[in-house]
Parts: structure tokens; C-alpha cells; sequence
């Protein structure tokens, strides 16, 4: 049977025949390097932390304390590469536990985001992004973004329109390639294929391209493992953007609800957003919102298939879906760290942190720390739920966080509803998970029965 007379017709007009066909030969040029933690080898990084942080983390939190100073390219005894890019001429310390975490973030004095993501964001603009904002130039920022752009309203309404009826396409697709007898991976063949979709829907570039703009997305945001790659990335994207935003400008065509029309409108309190910061925040929210939400997605489903107890109930109980998301995001994060920088001499954990100090919450291991959560390291939907720090706290909480929850949501809704007895194609324990700043399974091979 053709994988594409297996797909229903219930996807709304954009989803064409063309365009299904088209996604379908995009989905099978993926290239393996693109389904892989971008960081799990690079240079500075001991392999083994990578593969289970966790253990390694838990184990010299217990050793050493929660706030450790980083000394010849170690926190204690574990090798981290600088996964920001920090100046190391100061001091730079990581955070291990949930609740010194809570107050860094919280305590914005003593902890602020200015220069905080180091050489990951230096290549994304000449001025100053929202992540790296603090004060009233942050809230107006925020403003804009929350009540204008990334509205829940909006995310909410966007996930019928987008999300929902991809996923129903993605799953049915899988349904038939299982029919066929091929080869399934929920890494290649549903979450960056739902996730990209949902972001170039949003960010307004082809869906066709994907594989094209995923690749510039990952050299773009890797700043800190090659700041020349980076660099150029972003310049070919600008370039893009740039083009693009002045054409539909000079033809007045902002009124399509993608971001560059919604940021064209947006104001708050007399705050808009100029024409360069619409082209950066293009270029820059492209890989944001792509890097770690659909790895976020890839963690979910490894999630639910290595557990299929847990599977089952949310196939039995639809409405256990929101719990389900939670504790995967809990339980493995994708984005694994939070940066601050000290913004005065102060102290943390009764650690002494001099002004000028680089941070890196671990939060990925805080996620898990035993003094807020019951057997922490067992993925559990029914447990009572508690804030983890995925998404962040405080006044700079992810501002994408509307979207990943939609994605997650979707993702979840349309493997339950459509492909309720998949389970994976292979022992649990052979499923690779690397990477440290992102983290992923390499594959999640399923079947059905």
C-alpha cells in the first residue's frame, strides 16, 4: 500500500496532496546528524556525562555542594565544556540544586541576563535580545511578546489550526509506513517533522525546507561550539529574513498572522518593534523555537514508549495527557541549563559569588533533585505535580513556552488517538540519550502490536 493512500482526507486546505507528498520525501532526507545532540562529543566534554548526567551530577552535589566554582574545565570532577561560551577571566559556577536554582532566577538584583548566554547569542544581533534584557526594557520586551506574539489565546487557536491537524498527518503517515513494513523512528518521521511545521507556520518559511533551515538553526545557535559557524549562519539567515520582511513590507503584506505581521503591529506603552529587531528576532526564534522543542517532543515519546503502562492509561484516559507532558519535561528535559550572571558581589548557597560572576543552573539535574521529589528518577504521570524548572521561573520563564506545550500536547493527543497500540521496536535499554545543554534520544524505533 502507498504511504500516501493510507492518509485521510481530513487535513484542512494547506495540507494538499503536493504538500504531503513533498513532507513525505523531506522526512526521508533527514540527515542523521540533524537527529543527534548537537553537543554530546564536542571538545571539553567527558562522553559519559553526556550520556547520563544525572548520576554524575546527583553524585557530586553529594560530594561537593549545590554551587561549584568551574576550575580547569571542570565542575569538581566532571569535565563540561563552557556551554555558553563564557569570559572564564572571571569566575563562573554551576548550580545543582532546585531550590538555589529557584532563587537565582527569582533574585533579579543580584542575578541578571545581561551577557548571560555569552558567545551563544554574540553572532545572533548588534543589540541587546530579550533573553539577555533586564528592568523596564525587559518587561516592555516581555509585553509585547506575551500579550502581542506569543499569546496563549493565540498559541491555543494556532494548535487547532497547525499543530492538531499535522499530527493527525504525521501519525496516519507512520500508520502506512508500518503497514508497508518500513522503518519507523519517532525522532525522523514525527517530532522534528510536527515541531518544524508548527514553527515555520509561525516564523512564515516553507515548510519544504526544513532540512535546509534546521541545519542553519543548529550552526546558528552554536555560538559556543563554533562562534565562525555561528556567525556565518546567522548572516545567510539575516539575509533571508531581511529580503523576505522588506518585500512583504513595500507590498503591504503583514497581515498574514505569522510573526513577522504580528510583530509589525505589536505595542505596548508606546513600544514597538523597529524593523531590525524583527528581522533578528526572525532569525533567532527559527532555531529557539525548533532546538529544543522538537527534541522536548523526541523526549516525550521516548518517554511514553519506554513506559507503556503509562502509555496505556493515557490511551485509556485522555484526560491524564497534561500530567503525562508535565513529567516529561520533568523527568528529561531537552534544554538542560539556564545561565545568569552575577550582577553584584553576593552569595548563593553560603558560596561567595563576586560581580561579574558567569551561572549555569543545571536545572535538567535540579528536575530531579530528591528534596521536592518522591524516586525522582522514575518517570511517573500519576504523581502529584510540582513547578520543575524546564521552562525556567521567573520574569524571564521561557516566552515560547505556549507553543512547546501545544506541540507536546498534539503530539501526545494524535499518538494516543490514532496509533493506540505503538510500542517501541527495540529493548528500552538500547535507546542512546546524549547531550548536556540539549538533550535527545538518538532514534525512537516503534511498531505496533
Amino acid at each position: 500500500m502507498n504511504v500516501q493512500e493510507n492518509i485521510t482526507a481530513s487535513a484542512p486546505s494547506y495540507l494538499t496532496t503536493e504538500l504531503k507528498e513533498q513532507i513525505d520525501e523531506v522526512i526521508r532526507a533527514i540527515p542523521a546528524s540533524q537527529l543527534v545532540s548537537p553537543d554530546h562529543e564536542v571538545e571539553g566534554m567527558d562522553p559519559k556525562v553526556s550520556i547520563d548526567p544525572y548520576t554524575y551530577f546527583k553524585s557530586l552535589r553529594e560530594r561537593k555542594g549545590e554551587v561549584l566554582q568551574y576550575v580547569d574545565g571542570k565542575y569538581g570532577d566532571i569535565q563540561v565544556y563552557n556551554v555558553f561560551g563564557h569570559d572564564l577571566s572571571k569566575p563562573n559556577f554551576c548550580v545543582l540544586g532546585y531550590d538555589l536554582i529557584r532563587e537565582m532566577c527569582l533574585d533579579k538584583e543580584n542575578f541578571i541576563n545581561k551577557d548571560s548566554y555569552g558567545l551563544h547569542t554574540k553572532a545572533q544581533a548588534d543589540f541587546t535580545l530579550v533573553q539577555e534584557m533586564d528592568g523596564e526594557e525587559h518587561r516592555l520586551t516581555r509585553l509585547l511578546f506575551d500579550r502581542e506574539v506569543f499569546s496563549k489565546k493565540y498559541m491555543i487557536d494556532f494548535s487547532e489550526q497547525t499543530i492538531t491537524p499535522m499530527a493527525h498527518f504525521l501519525t496516519e503517515r507512520i500508520a502506512g509506513l508500518l503497514e508497508d513494513g518500513e522503518k519507523v523512528d519517532l525522532c525522523r518521521d514525527y517530532s522534528l517533522p510536527l515541531v518544524y511545521s508548527s514553527i515555520a507556520r509561525i516564523i512564515g518559511v516553507p515548510m519544504t525546507d526544513m532540512n535546509y533551515f534546521v541545519d542553519m538553526g543548529e550552526r546558528a545557535f552554536g555560538g559556543s561550539r563554533d562562534l565562525m559557524k555561528a556567525f556565518e549562519a546567522v548572516q545567510e539567515l539575516g539575509a533571508f529574513f531581511k529580503e523576505k520582511y522588506e518585500a512583504r513590507k513595500a507590498a503591504g503584506d503583514l497581515d498574514r498572522g505569522d510573526l513577522m505581521s504580528m510583530m509589525s503591529k505589536a505595542e505596548r506603552e508606546g513600544r514597538r518593534f523597529s524593523d531590525e529587531e524583527i528581522v533578528a528576532y526572525c532569525r533567532f526564534l527559527l532555531p529557539g523555537g525548533i532546538e529544543t522543542t522538537w527534541r522536548q517532543t523526541a523526549n516525550l515519546c521516548y518517554a511514553m514508549m519506554a513506559h507503556p503502562q503509562a502509555y496505556a492509561d493515557v490511551v485509556a484516559n485522555p484526560d491524564l495527557i497534561p500530567a503525562a507532558v508535565d513529567e516529561a519535561c520533568r523527568w528529561m528535559a531537552s534544554g538542560f541549563v539556564v545561565p545568569r550572571m552575577a550582577g553584584r558581589d553576593t552569595e548563593l548557597g553560603g558560596v561567595s559569588i563576586p560581580e561579574g560572576s558567569s551561572m549555569v543552573g543545571i536545572f535538567g539535574v535540579a528536575n530531579r533533585d530528591e528534596r521536592i521529589w518522591d524516586d525522582p528518577d522514575t518517570f511517573d504521570i500519576h504523581r502529584k505535580r510540582k513547578a520543575h524548572l524546564t521552562f525556567s521561573t521567573g520574569s524571564h520563564v521561557c516566552m515560547g513556552q505556549h507553543l512547546a506545550r501545544q506541540n507536546l500536547t498534539g503530539a501526545l493527543t494524535a499518538l494516543t488517538e490514532n496509533l493506540a497500540d505503538l510500542k517501541l521496536a527495540c529493548d528500552p535499554a538500547e535507546i542512546e540519550l546524549t547531550g548536556f545543554q540539549i538533550r535527545c534520544p538518538r532514534k525512537v524505533p516503534v511498531t505496533r502490536g
